[in-house]
């Protein structure tokens, strides 16, 4: 069964800055973090997980049919899941399109939801991970953070989202596009 998620693709000048971002700050801790590969840096949307090839062509009709304006985003600012004392996930915020962003993962569950997709959870909070703590270390995970914080993020048109499917695979997982939702 294919593993699929639901999410917004980053353009090439957050991909290319990423790579000093993480030289920069991944000395700040022994902790041992799986940073996020360039080539499929995204924000999530929604993740659906192991989907049953049978339930995929009723779930690319029901994203075709999500109608949301085309808008504009901006990184910036950053925090850790649960919380910055014991990091088990490192992100960069949104300063712009964070609005837009939540609303339009609310129409894709509602548009999932209406064929049987379970909703999420938890409350949708729109971030591009930085990087995934496997195994706690010390840290100086203020600093770190402070530091991605202050990297300056241009804004980029936001005029499609994208179905994936994503391959684990033991250097990381592989992100293919499967179907491009444009934006109106």
């Amino acid at each position: 069964m294919p593993r699929l998620f639901i999410g917004i693709g980053l353009p090439d000048i957050y991909r290319q800055s990423l790579s000093p971002l993480i030289e920069d700050v991944s000395g700040l801790t022994d902790a041992s973090v799986n940073w996020s590969k360039l080539s499929s840096w995204h924000l999530t949307l929604k993740f659906l997980g192991e989907t049953d090839e049978a339930h995929i062509p009723a779930i690319r009709h029901a994203l075709a049919a999500v109608d949301f304006t085309a808008f504009t985003m901006r990184a910036g600012g950053a925090g850790a899941f649960p919380d910055a004392g014991r990091p088990k996930v490192l992100w960069l915020g949104l300063t712009e399109g964070r609005e837009q962003c939540a609303a339009l993962a609310r129409s894709i569950e509602d548009a999932l939801a209406a064929i049987g997709v379970p909703r999420e959870k938890k409350p949708f909070r729109p971030h591009l991970t930085l990087g995934r703590v496997r195994k706690p270390g010390p840290g100086d995970w203020k600093t770190l953070l402070d530091h991605a914080a202050a990297t300056n993020w241009p804004a980029f048109p936001v005029n499609e989202f994208i179905l994936w499917q994503s391959v684990l695979d033991p250097a990381g997982a592989i992100h293919t596009p499967l179907v491009r939702y444009p934006l109106g």
